[in-house]
């Protein structure tokens, strides 16, 4: 069994397109423009009898879970000197650098946000646009109207957290996109339903603030507002002007 598209389009995104151990930058341009990969998808637990740290019988040697983004250097180093990076030592560099990518993007975002003019974005009510919007993208930009109650807290969460698993769906080798639209149509239906407007874009922003030769990813902006909400402005589209 392979590594899937799947889970390797999981793993290069959760890992910042960046080496675990020495957070070199993986992926990048050269003087003409073509790209330089020295990124390498590492097992933790090898699934050949005298690979390293080895278990036998282990489901899912090729799962998420078991894999580790790295550099070829560090790659080598690790399967060199097993006993110094044994399972328990991989797995906490793993969690520790995803962490350190989540937190790096987020206050990325946050410092974007901050220095952005008002945003306007339009309404999603097609399923097959949402699917569009979310296809293929790195990662989210989300914002939705404080709950009031459990029941519309867990609303919201189910809502982004569906249109985040539909998006990593996108990244399968034969994705279905004509089911994936149709579920996603009816989840809009639900959201129109329960009193919400939703509200996405896509488009690109650097991976770290501050680097200039950081490359830009493609994320999806998704707002999540109820309809009676101050903010949301109704425009004439063939005008231009503001329905009041």
């Amino acid at each position: 069994m392979a590594i899937s598209d799947k889970t390797r389009k999981l793993l290069w995104g959760k890992s910042g397109n960046r080496c675990a151990i020495c957070k070199t930058e993986l992926v990048t341009k050269k003087e003409d423009n073509a790209e330089f990969n020295i990124g390498e998808e590492c097992h933790i637990i090898s699934s050949k009898p005298t690979g390293p740290r080895h278990v036998e019988g282990l489901l899912g040697y090729d799962q998420y879970e078991n894999l580790l983004l790295l550099c070829r250097n560090h790659h080598k180093e690790i399967d060199e000197l097993e006993d110094t990076y044994n399972e328990e030592v991989l797995r906490y560099l793993k969690t520790n650098h995803e962490n350190w990518v989540r937190i790096t993007l987020k206050n990325a975002s946050e410092e974007i946000s901050g220095n952005e003019k008002p945003l306007f974005l339009a309404q999603v009510t097609s399923g097959k646009v949402l699917y569009n919007i979310i296809n293929g993208v790195y990662g989210y930009n989300t914002d939705y109207d404080e709950s009031e109650t459990q029941s519309e807290m867990d609303f919201i969460a189910y809502v982004l957290e569906t249109i985040r698993n539909y998006g990593d769906l996108t990244g399968m080798s034969d994705p279905d996109s004509v089911s994936m639209a149709y579920d996603l149509r009816q989840l809009l239906e639900q959201i129109d339903k329960r009193g919400y407007m939703l509200f996405a874009d896509r488009g690109n922003q650097p991976m770290f603030l501050g680097n200039p030769k950081s490359e830009d990813w493609t994320v999806a902006t998704l707002i999540l507002r109820r309809k009676e909400n101050p903010e949301i402005v109704k425009v004439d589209m063939a005008t231009g002007k503001q329905i009041l």
